[in-house]
């Protein structure tokens, strides 16, 4: 970079003052008055060059060439190590380019030249001094890089230390090309340092000193992160590595996923395989590259790395701030057990966007706890659930002792015996509460599509607020509706284990069948709703975006002859023992009958999401447009006030270097392993909802997970592990492997050869519908999303709950 730099500027021969500069940076006696303190002296003002006159009226003096501050640094440059001159990530990257790291080289405009312009500013006393010398450090870095596609990045005085990262507060501009294009990125990285939120995380009182760091960009074959984890467990060489292949930008905003490895001395193991980035060697030397990092930092340090013809490159590094730990604690809360498999749980396999949870979950939360004490009596004056790194936890009563239970017991005892008898008695907990909820379902499914019929032509016409007025309403009847539908799933679930226990007791002795067949009828037969959902969250595309329909729509497998030739089999059994069918008929027409409504409201519950998706769409469209983000998806990284008040302002500060920061913390947030439950469950909880599983680790053995057979039957194949719906591939006969069964997973779970998640119940809505499909599936694995690579073979054992890995069970 050195000779390019020289080169670079001998091409300026006509401008004196640039052959001085360039004499003078080159010429080792020249440096060593530098670095002895002949020439100019590094004050106390964050990197303003100064000789102790007035300012910086000495650059323009050619009798002392040497005196003359540098509107460009190179990398190499000894002065580029020191962070008033380069800020601490460039000046980071010139330490380690000096100690023989493989970094890559840049130019830095220094912080000097940032400095004039804030002093400048405040005066408002600018002559033309500041763009001069923006001015010229443009022309040499344009001069060096002619044509190429530039990376134009902040450096700080403030970031990248032991105590903050300040990650995603500041801003850096990729694929820059051309001197106007890089004056506008090198002034968007000046107007970063005004983040209004950097006093709010950092506790900076006033706005740091900017250099500005221009790197050519590269298109590496794979790129990703690396970290030095915490040696908690006492190994200290443990290091996380993640990849992807091309460049690592959409990994770092935390728009796609990535292969993740866990490299220790001894081993490396890809946890989790997407894309075939990189190979065990080279994720071993990745990590080395680190751990070297870590013992030059001496302490922790992520780094950010390019791989381009089978050679690491260094774009980044910098310490774990404390307040950054990649080993995060989960703290059990002081009273109740908060579980993420139930309730609205099942349906968040990954951590939640800022906007969903500010806007929908404390209104849907409100509005279900609500309807819990007008109808059961139990009352939950705080929020029934809570986010932990972002990941959602329920507890049905909260923080509240067994008390609360007893309350409701007392105000609502017909309700409390319905439930109390619903596993012996399905019968009457169906007579007693599930017409009255059916009714209510019903109401709610007209309403909704009633409010949904006054959107037809669209939002591009509405105002904002009219906008926002409708996503309301929408949620508001989809919390009014949360608690009827959470009841008649309850009542299906109950009247599906009354028969199993009725199966097991007097048929299953001489017929060695599972009795899910019994369970598929004519009218369960139906497509897969475009409107599924692989989340909640509305971040994520429904269904219907993400298909272009013209695939086959997935029918049960287990045919309605087979549930026939199966009922005629029990019929015949209990013929044989003598004993009466009519308690077995009336189970079954029950586990049926409700099986079917459950499945009708639970599929409508996200009817509303596409609109939702426009109607957000819009806003962030809106706030586009003003300045606010860079593109209409960030609207979702927006918390609701925020939201609000963006719209509501006609000049809305920007949030984007702040949206930055939080895709990037939402993308750390996904790749952590949560505890299927926290705490301790209320005493009596249990006798009225049954006894939720106890978790473990999964693992029996090395080989063997365990987790809820929901589904019989046993399948081996090439694991596949899924994400999301979208551009997964997934063959006839494959496993999939994914977090959570969701609703827009069903058209691959019906090509798959069997399913197995880290979370789920019998109860829940897939469960039902893989035993429809006949598809074996294994639920409440923990962890078998991390145990099992991309294209292992595996055996899945729906009957006994079980996952082999390493081949198929003899």
């Amino acid at each position: 970079m050195v000779s390019a730099v020289s080169h670079g500027v001998r091409r300026v021969h006509a401008s004196l003052r640039g052959a001085l500069r360039a004499h003078s940076l080159e010429n080792p006696a020249h440096r060593r008055r530098l670095d002895d303190g002949a020439g100019p002296q590094r004050s106390s003002c964050h990197g303003r060059w100064c000789d102790g006159c007035s300012g910086l009226e000495r650059e323009f003096r050619m009798d002392r060439p040497s005196d003359a501050p540098p509107t460009t640094v190179a990398l190499t440059d000894d002065r580029a190590t020191d962070t008033r001159v380069s800020g601490r990530k460039a000046a980071m990257l010139a330490q380690l380019l000096r100690s023989g790291f493989p970094c890559a080289d840049g130019m830095v405009i220094p912080a000097w030249i940032h400095q004039h312009f804030q002093e400048r500013g405040k005066t408002g006393s600018d002559d033309g001094e500041t763009s001069a010398h923006l001015e010229r450090a443009l022309d040499e870095i344009t001069d060096v890089h002619h044509s190429d596609l530039l990376a134009v990045r902040s450096s700080s005085t403030v970031e990248d230390t032991n105590e903050a990262s300040c990650a995603g507060l500041f801003t850096s501009v990729l694929d820059v090309r051309g001197a106007t294009a890089l004056r506008a990125a090198v002034l968007k990285c000046w107007g970063s340092a005004e983040n209004v939120a950097l006093p709010q995380r950092e506790r900076v009182t006033e706005a740091p000193l900017m250099a500005v760091l221009v790197q050519r960009m590269l298109e590496p074959d794979a790129a990703g992160a690396a970290f030095a984890t915490d040696p908690k467990d006492g190994d200290t060489t443990a290091v996380s590595v993640s990849a992807v292949r091309g460049r690592a930008d959409r990994l770092m905003q935390g728009e796609t996923a990535a292969d993740e490895w866990t490299v220790t001395v001894s081993a490396a193991t890809c946890v989790r395989n997407s894309y075939d980035a990189i190979t065990p060697d080279q994720a071993v030397a990745i990590a080395e590259l680190t751990r070297q990092v870590s013992a030059h930092l001496s302490c922790r340090a992520e780094v950010e790395w390019a791989l381009l013809d089978g050679r690491i490159t260094l774009l980044q590094a910098r310490p774990t701030a404390a307040g950054d730990e990649h080993a995060v604690a989960w703290p059990a809360p002081p009273r109740g057990e908060w579980r993420r498999d139930i309730r609205l749980g099942e349906w968040l396999p990954e951590p939640v966007t800022p906007l969903f949870a500010t806007w929908f979950l404390p209104t849907v939360d409100l509005r279900f706890r609500r309807a819990q004490w007008q109808r059961s009596g139990v009352l939950v004056p705080k929020p029934s659930y809570r986010l932990l790194h972002g990941w959602y936890y329920h507890s049905p009563l909260g923080d509240r002792r067994s008390s609360a239970l007893l309350e409701g017991m007392l105000a609502h005892p017909g309700f409390a015996c319905a439930m109390l008898v619903s596993r012996h008695r399905p019968s009457i907990t169906n007579r007693i509460v599930v017409a009255k909820q059916t009714a209510a379902l019903e109401n709610h499914r007209l309403s909704c599509r009633a409010l949904l019929g006054t959107v037809t032509a669209g939002f591009a016409a509405m105002s904002e607020r009219v906008v926002v007025d409708f996503v309301n309403r929408v949620i508001a009847l989809v919390g009014d509706c949360l608690w009827p539908m959470f009841l008649v799933g309850g009542t299906a679930w109950r009247a599906e284990e009354a028969l199993a226990s009725y199966y097991e007791k007097a048929i299953l002795p001489e017929l060695d069948e599972p009795y899910h067949g019994l369970l598929v009828d004519r009218e369960q037969a139906e497509a897969v709703a475009p409107h599924a959902v692989s989340t909640l969250d509305w971040y994520r595309p429904t269904l219907g975006e993400v298909a272009d329909g013209s695939g086959p729509q997935p029918r049960p497998v287990v045919s309605e002859d087979d549930a026939d030739r199966l009922k005629e089999l029990c019929l015949a059994v209990l013929s044989r023992r003598r004993t009466d069918p009519a308690r077995f008929n009336r189970l079954l027409t029950l586990a049926r009958d409700t099986a079917r409504m459950r499945r009708r409201y639970t599929g409508n519950l996200t009817e509303p999401w596409p609109a939702l998706r426009q109607a957000l769409l819009r806003l962030g469209t809106v706030l586009k447009e003003r300045g606010v983000i860079d593109c209409p998806e960030h609207v979702h990284f927006l918390t609701y006030q925020e939201l609000r008040t963006a719209l509501s302002h006609g000049s809305p500060a920007r949030r984007q270097e702040l949206i930055a920061h939080r895709t990037s913390t939402w993308a750390r947030q996904r790749a952590l392993r949560p505890p299927l439950s926290l705490g301790t469950a209320a005493y009596l909880l249990p006798l009225l909802l049954g006894r939720p599983v106890v978790e473990t680790d999964g693992r029996i053995s090395p080989d063997v997970l365990e987790g809820i057979g929901v589904s019989p039957g046993r399948a081996t194949g090439r694991a596949r592990l899924v994400d999301h719906p979208a551009g997964a591939e997934v063959a006839a006969g494959d496993i999939l492997v994914v977090r959570s069964l969701v609703p827009a997973l069903a058209p691959l779970i019906a090509r798959a050869g069997a399913v197995a998640a880290d979370v789920g119940s019998v109860a829940a809505h897939m469960s039902v519908i893989a035993r429809e499909y006949g598809v074996p599936a294994v639920v409440a694995l923990h962890s078998v999303t991390q145990a099992v690579q991309d294209g292992d073979v595996i055996t899945v054992d729906g009957t006994t709950g079980r996952v082999h890995r390493r081949g198929p069970v003899r």
